[in-house]
């Protein structure tokens, strides 16, 4: 015990002189900063802040309090998980990830404390405190003191310092101190050796940084502290002013609409801290769409349930683990957006948010920002940096929905700007991917949060062989910046009766293949048809295959039909362009996140050739329903199809 007393100081001063050299924050930042010493609370509220808090309680803040109270209420009624380390099982957690949610309960306690000055909740959030110091590691082996459990503890304990600061006890404020000292040094040596140090466009960095953030902040003005902190918070800053400069300008995330979540309510609490404290602002125009993103990718709200919230694109899961309530309050007040008001309202009306840090609402809700519905909004939106369109039949709560796929691992603005993989790994080797929502369920499918193959989504194989960037648990899009490869979406239309997409996906492919144009029509005849039809040429001929997930098992129902049937819908699927194509459906092999195998159910469309065209129509109705037939008619190469009385073209290329 002796000899690690010894080490961890001497390990932490040998960071901190490495720290004088290499970081610094602006003058103006710095005296910023300066002015603010000596004062508790100063992290993400003041005292004047939290009088305001307190006059709004039994007002327009009442639920978000009682929400608050009733977390704060359990906490304080129960013990902090005692330290373990779990190496067992075909997943072992070398992050310890369950060591977050002690540093998110942390803040409960505290700032109910706060906000009533009941003993209970002191009491409670210093046994919390102290447990989460007393834990020997944050994280073992390489994630030890480096990952995310330490993250949100170093986030926790110093929300506990700052706003407790008066009222904690001498001894377990030393140890608080002590512990966010050394820890926090950790944490600054891996902000420049762990694998997230650079990248720039991933939540492990974001949500690290952000806990050494708040602990510079929380302790700068501490006596012989302020050249340390201050280093902390210079290369904080730089590597939010990096993120702030790779996010494209459209909104969206190349991490999917539920690690949207949990990304972005870090990157909201890093600059709540920056603005106030450093002087320093978010500036991207990224932060003007980002709702939008999150409102386009939420599933229909008459079918939402804990597993169905958000479209299946990238590695998602449901439900989201991480608010998102509070983050779009706080995009809702930043941008004076109702429509974001409005979803963050639906969303906790549902019962369908995550209380992870819905303290936040208290600071966040600006309650005289009137919610607005998205019926005003189109109906379809082209996220052109990641290339990414989400097309729906309406706002009514029952209405189908379509999301189209075909953009680079990390957006456009990346590949110009990168020729380094910073943050792809949640991404999928997708490009001309579509997902199908309709009659209250999912038609076509994502395969989820899994492993990293292009043969699991709907889209092109050649010769068995998928995209850049596959093969792993994590997608790897180092290849697809150096490379300057940028699959996109060409066209993206609409109007009341058919929207069209036009996809490129002929980048996505390695040259080796011979690949020499795959381009994918998308025709959404609305309410209830989708034409598919593929454009492929290669340099010589190869085995082709055209895969697609349906949710449901699907049964032959003659002249090429597949028909799948479940208790909410009747899901009809046709190949319009059969000649040659041998198609089959089952059971195909593929890899879960952790690389065990396991079964996706699919169809397979596969010719031998150089050159395809493919038309595949979908329609959909309620269960007991008739889908509508569709009619191809080919007249040279002006191609119609026809759904009763409606019909497109097919704009292939000339």
């Amino acid at each position: 015990m002796q000899t690690r007393q010894l080490v961890r100081p001497l390990c932490f001063l040998l960071l901190a002189a490495a720290a004088f050299a290499d970081d610094r924050l602006p003058d103006a930042a710095l005296r910023t900063l300066r002015a603010h010493g000596g004062t508790h609370p100063r992290i993400f509220f003041t005292d004047a802040k939290i009088a305001d808090v307190k006059r709004s309680m039994e007002g327009p803040l009442a639920p978000a309090w009682a929400a608050v109270k009733k977390r704060a209420d359990s906490l304080a009624a129960a013990r902090p998980p005692a330290y373990h380390e779990d190496a067992t099982g075909s997943y072992a957690d070398p992050e310890q990830l369950w060591q977050r949610e002690v540093g998110n309960n942390l803040p409960f306690l505290a700032i109910a404390y706060r906000l009533t000055g009941d003993a209970r909740y002191l009491k409670a959030a210093k046994d919390w405190s102290l447990a989460s110091c007393g834990y020997p590691h944050w994280g073992v082996g390489r994630s030890a003191g480096m990952d995310l459990a330490a993250g949100h503890q170093l986030l926790g304990l110093a929300l506990v310092y700052d706003w407790l600061y008066r009222d904690l006890d001498v001894g377990t404020l030393a140890t608080i101190r002590r512990t966010l000292q050394e820890r926090g040094a950790v944490m600054y040596g891996a902000s420049s050796t762990m694998y997230w140090r650079d990248e720039v466009l991933q939540n492990h960095l974001w949500v690290n940084i952000t806990g050494l953030s708040a602990a510079a902040f929380a302790l700068f003005d501490e006596e012989g502290f302020e050249s340390t902190a201050t280093a902390w918070l210079g290369r904080a800053l730089g590597k939010f002013q990096g993120t702030e400069k790779a996010l494209g300008p459209d909104g969206a995330s190349q991490e999917g609409a539920s690690y949207w979540g949990y990304g972005v309510e870090y990157l909201l609490k890093y600059w709540s801290m920056a603005s106030p404290l450093l002087g320093e602002n978010l500036s991207s125009k990224w932060w003007r769409q980002t709702a939008l993103y999150r409102l386009y990718l939420t599933l229909p709200r008459n079918s939402w349930s804990r597993e169905l919230t958000v479209a299946d694109i990238a590695d998602t899961y449901n439900p989201p683990g991480y608010g998102p309530d509070y983050s779009l309050r706080r995009l809702a007040a930043m941008n004076r957006d109702g429509h974001a008001q409005w979803l963050a309202g639906e969303l906790e009306r549902a019962g369908l948010t995550t209380p992870a840090a819905s303290w936040l609402n208290l600071l966040w809700y600006d309650p005289s920002l009137a919610e607005r519905t998205p019926a005003d909004l189109s109906t379809m939106h082209d996220f052109s940096d990641m290339e990414i369109v989400s097309a729906r039949t309406g706002w009514s709560g029952d209405e189908s929905l379509l999301v189209f796929k075909c953009g680079p691992a990390l957006g456009h603005q990346a590949v110009r700007e990168f020729s380094t993989d910073v943050g792809s790994g949640h991404v999928h080797p997708d490009a001309n991917h579509f997902v199908l929502f309709g009659s209250g369920e999912w038609l076509i499918r994502d395969d989820g949060y899994a492993w990293k193959m292009t043969d699991q989504h709907n889209t092109l194989l050649i010769d068995g062989k998928g995209q850049i960037g596959e093969g792993a648990m994590w997608f790897s899009g180092k290849q697809q910046l150096l490379l300057k490869t940028q699959p996109a979406i060409l066209r993206a239309t609409s109007s009341a009766e058919v929207d069209e997409m036009t996809g490129d996906a002929t980048q996505a492919y390695a040259k080796a293949t011979g690949l020499k144009r795959y381009l994918r029509h998308v025709l959404f005849l609305k309410p209830d048809v989708v034409i598919v039809a593929d454009e492929i040429e290669l340099a010589e001929p190869h085995r082709l295959e055209l895969r697609l997930h349906p949710k449901n098992r699907v049964a032959q129902g003659g002249d090429g039909v597949y028909v799948a049937r479940s208790s909410k819908s009747v899901l009809r699927i046709q190949s319009l362009t059969p000649e040659g194509v041998a198609i089959s459906e089952g059971d195909l092999p593929a890899k879960d996140r952790e690389g065990k195998a396991v079964p996706l159910y699919g169809m397979r469309f596969e010719k031998e050739g150089s050159s395809w065209r493919h038309v595949t129509a979908l329609s959909w109705s309620g269960a007991g329903g008739e889908p509508a037939t569709v009619r191809l008619e080919r007249d040279g190469r002006r191609w119609t199809v026809r759904a009763g009385s409606r019909s497109a073209v097919i704009h292939w290329q000339e």
